[in-house]
């Protein structure tokens, strides 16, 4: 009976035992979910680099909006809240 205690104790609760495997699957899981999130987000930004390389009026939409830049003769009213 005693080694039958002992064998359940190990295989459960020992280094590599059963709570162990568990734990590290739930680490993987976390894991490969994080690469298919950052997998999906390389896509989009493959993209839109794309799109900078080949769409002109794209460019000119993104240094618009992320850089202030203004067409000759364009004002610009900064509205602050």
């Amino acid at each position: 009976m005693a080694l039958l205690l002992a064998l359940v104790f190990v295989i459960f609760f020992s280094e590599n035992g059963i709570f162990d495997y568990v734990k590290l699957r739930q680490q993987i899981d976390i894991v490969d979910r994080s690469i298919k999130q950052l997998e999906d987000e390389n896509v989009v930004l493959k993209g839109k680099i794309d799109r900078i390389r080949t769409d002109d009026r794209y460019l000119e939409d993104v240094a618009r909006e992320k850089y202030g830049f203004i067409r000759d003769g364009e004002k610009v009213y900064r509205i602050e809240k």
